[in-house]
């Protein structure tokens, strides 16, 4: 055989993988006897055949339940397939056709006997190149104001050309006059009524109860 060929599952479970094709003759199916086995309701337990012939393989469909397709159309009879040609199986399954890699870090995994299924190779960790780690933005504090007082700290008013410092009033003054005010009202309730009567002599007239109780007979 002069070329290596694969199959490439682009849909369908187990997307990615890929199916060394390295016998003459390939079975594809659900069934786990098969050389390539794809477990999915869309295929039936033997579903394809792939067959040797000349420089490429031959596909051909084994009756199965929803078909084989090759360029959307469902094959009837034996196809030769060429590099980058499409498989689907039933309406889910997509293959691809194509030559194999020459990739000597590509990862094969073994299945049944000398039946081999490669995957991409994966890439080490060492290979990686890491990101440079970004030190944070330095973070800044908050500018410090002077501390509010509860009472403003206003100038004192200084005092207008020209014009004396006002003096506050003395609580004394306010003492003597209310003394004044009461002593008036006494002379007016009180002394003045007093002199009109002895004026007038007017005792009999306003008091004789009085008078006649510490001055016997001197009201009649």
């Amino acid at each position: 055989m002069g070329s290596t060929y694969r199959l490439v599952m682009q849909s369908g479970p187990g997307m990615g993988m890929e199916y060394l094709l390295d016998r003459n003759e390939l079975f594809l199916g659900r069934d786990a006897v098969n050389d390539i086995v794809i477990n999915d309701s869309e295929v039936s337990r033997k579903h394809a055949r792939l067959i040797m012939e000349g420089a490429t393989y031959k596909l051909e469909d084994l009756g199965s339940t929803n078909g084989t397709f090759i360029r959307g159309q469902r094959l009837s009879a034996p196809v030769l397939l060429k590099p980058g040609e499409v498989i689907t199986l039933g309406e889910k399954i997509v293959l691809r056709y194509e030559v194999a890699s020459s990739d000597p870090n590509a990862t094969v995994v073994a299945q049944r006997g000398s039946r081999q299924v490669t995957q991409p190779p994966v890439a080490s960790s060492q290979s990686i190149p890491l990101t440079p780690s970004i030190p944070p933005p330095p973070v800044q504090s908050a500018p410090a104001y002077p501390p509010i007082s509860a009472t403003p700290a206003y100038p004192p008013v200084s005092p207008v050309p020209g014009y004396p410092p006002a003096v506050p009033p003395k609580k004394s003054s306010k003492a003597l006059v209310i003394i004044l005010i009461i002593l008036g009202a006494l002379v007016l309730l009180c002394v003045i009524p007093w002199i009109i009567i002895d004026v007038t002599n007017s005792y009999c007239v306003i008091m004789p109860g009085i008078l006649n109780m510490f001055f016997p007979g001197a009201c009649f």
